[in-house]
C-alpha cells in the first residue's frame, strides 16, 4: 500500500515517518522535491497512490491570501485523489470554523479549505488539531524583534506533531476509520507560558494584545477543545522537559 502525503514542512515529515512506520511505503512531495500543487499536474504526481495526505501550509494572517491558497491547493489535490482513485486526508485546526476567529486570516482560510475539500468528489477524512507544541518557537520566529519576541494573549491546549501525525497514520492505514477526527493535548496553557518555558529561546518575550472581538476570543478560549475532542499526550511540559 502507498500513501502520498503533500507538504514539505514539519507536519509533512512527521507524518510521512509515521506511515513508514506502520509498514506502508510513503512519499513525501512538495516544491522542493518538484511538485508545486497550483502549478504541477498533481494527478500524474499521485498515480499508484492509495491515499493522499494534505498537509500543505502557508502561513499568511491575510484571509484573502489564505483562503485563496488553502481553496485552490485542496480543489487540486482532492480532485486529483478523486481522479486516481485515492482516499484523501486533510490536515486541519479545531476551531477553525467558529465564526470569533474568522477575523484571522489563516483560520478563514482552513475553514475554506475543509469546505473546498469536501467538494472535491474524492473520499474524505479530516484531521483537525489544536496547536503543537511547536507552535511557540514558530511564532516566536515569526514575530520577532531583535531580540523581542511578541506574543499575542492566546489561551491555547497544545499538542504534540508526532501525536497527531500518529492518529493521522493511523487513519491512512485504516485503523481508524471516520469522516472526522478531532485531537487536543491534555493541558490548557498560554501561548505566553509556552514560549517563556523554551529554554532555547534567548529573547524577552514581549505581551502583544490584539484588539478587538478576536484578540478576546482568543484570550478567552476560542482556540481550545470541546468536551468531543480527543486527548492524546505528552502534555507540553512533558514535552518541552526532555
Amino acid at each position: 500500500m502507498r500513501a502520498v502525503v503533500v507538504g514539505g514542512g514539519a507536519s509533512g515529515r512527521a507524518i510521512g515517518a509515521a506511515i513508514a512506520a506502520r509498514g506502508w511505503t510513503v512519499q513525501v512531495s512538495s516544491r522542493r522535491t518538484g511538485l508545486d500543487v497550483l502549478r504541477d499536474d498533481v494527478a500524474a504526481a499521485l498515480e499508484g497512490a492509495d491515499v493522499v495526505v494534505e498537509a500543505t501550509g502557508r502561513f499568511t494572517t491575510s484571509r484573502r491570501r489564505a483562503t485563496g491558497f488553502f481553496v485552490r491547493s485542496t480543489t487540486a489535490i482532492g480532485s486529483a485523489a478523486a481522479a486516481v482513485g485515492a482516499r484523501h486526508v486533510l490536515l486541519s485546526i479545531v476551531g477553525c470554523e467558529r465564526s470569533e476567529v474568522q477575523g484571522y486570516g489563516y483560520f478563514a482560510g482552513k475553514a475554506a479549505q475543509e469546505r473546498a475539500a469536501a467538494a472535491t468528489g474524492a473520499a474524505l477524512t479530516v484531521v483537525r488539531s489544536t496547536q503543537w507544541h511547536e507552535f511557540a518557537a514558530q511564532n516566536a520566529e515569526r514575530f520577532r524583534l531583535g531580540r523581542m519576541a511578541l506574543v499575542p494573549g492566546m489561551a491555547v491546549a497544545p499538542v504534540a506533531l508526532d501525536s497527531v501525525a500518529g492518529v493521522v497514520g493511523e487513519v491512512v492505514t485504516g485503523t481508524r476509520r471516520g469522516s472526522r477526527f478531532e485531537v487536543a493535548g491534555p493541558q490548557v496553557t498560554t501561548l505566553r507560558a509556552m514560549t517563556e518555558a523554551l529554554p532555547a529561546l534567548a529573547r524577552h518575550v514581549v505581551p502583544m494584545r490584539i484588539p478587538g472581538a478576536l484578540g478576546r476570543a482568543f484570550r478567552d478560549g476560542a482556540l481550545l477543545p470541546g468536551p468531543d475532542v480527543e486527548i492524546v499526550g505528552p502534555s507540553f511540559d512533558e514535552w518541552a522537559a526532555l
